[in-house]
């Protein structure tokens, strides 16, 4: 496990969806993704890296509207595994420190897991329950590594170590997330139903078991990431009117869902970005 990378990883580009205020975000600590390798290719989104020092700074609070998968997460202090959170993460960062973070594709955790993903929905588990390699020793040694492309092949050995047989409902997972992601118009279950030739009740089941939420709340996750994005962008003119364009039937709804998630209304997220 204590391999290093013969080859640099490749970065993944942004943008870093999801992050909120992402301009001050950024001044605050280095987000880094990177590609996994083929042999990961069927179960791994990407690998994420965070490094920030804040010594003689304040402490910062990261927040994430996070995606529908799962992650396996390394600090120095401990190892953890968090379901599909379906409620803003936050991220206390004080001092100096780093986390290497394992991103696994919509669905594609349940080969590891051997369950249905919904029973860690909103919730964490050790790194030892899953990975009983990702002890202390691998831990340590792992943030100890000078550069990226070290830690991200420590990453990667801990999970070539037992992979499993992928799954392969998790590229049709993908492609639905893809599509959701990217067309506004797939607004609901039953439309996404028509545009994918599947029953509703075969979507809620797979995306229920595999995901560990439900397509709905996919669907309204990516629509209120873009609304957040527009909160940050400064060029909001009418909510109503945003409402409408990403699904919503009025705009209370809208803010009551934005609000929920992001803890503010859309204008008051604005003015917190631009106070900075």
């Amino acid at each position: 496990m204590q391999k290093t990378a013969k080859t640099e990883p490749t970065e993944k580009p942004g943008p870093h969806r999801g992050v909120l205020d992402l301009a001050h975000a950024e001044q605050n600590f280095a987000l880094r993704r990177y590609y996994p390798s083929s042999r990961l290719v069927p179960f791994i989104e990407h690998f994420w890296i965070i490094h920030w020092d804040l010594r003689g700074r304040p402490d910062y609070t990261a927040e994430v509207l996070p995606h529908p998968a799962v992650n396996l997460a390394f600090t120095r202090e401990r190892g953890w595994i968090t379901g599909v959170t379906t409620a803003k993460y936050t991220y206390d960062l004080t001092g100096a420190g780093d986390v290497l973070g394992i991103q696994f594709r919509p669905g594609a955790f349940r080969a590891f897991f051997g369950r249905d993903v919904h029973e860690i929905t909103d919730r964490t588990l050790p790194a030892t329950e899953v990975f009983p390699a990702a002890d202390d020793a691998f831990r340590l040694a792992l943030l100890d590594r000078p550069t990226d492309a070290q830690i991200v092949a420590d990453g990667e050995a801990l999970l070539c170590a037992h992979l499993p047989v992928p799954d392969p409902g998790v590229d049709l997972i993908g492609e639905i997330v893809a599509a959701v992601r990217d067309d506004r118009e797939l607004a609901s279950v039953a439309v996404v139903a028509r545009r994918f030739g599947m029953k509703q009740r075969t979507l809620q089941h797979l995306f229920k078991t595999r995901v560990g939420v439900g397509l709905k709340w996919i669907i309204r996750r990516y629509r209120l990431m873009e609304a957040a994005e527009i909160a940050e962008s400064g060029t909001a003119q009418n909510w109503t009117a945003i409402a409408h364009q990403l699904g919503y039937a009025d705009q209370a709804h809208f803010t009551n869902d934005f609000t929920r998630i992001v803890g503010r209304p859309p204008t008051d997220h604005a003015r917190h970005v631009a106070r900075g």
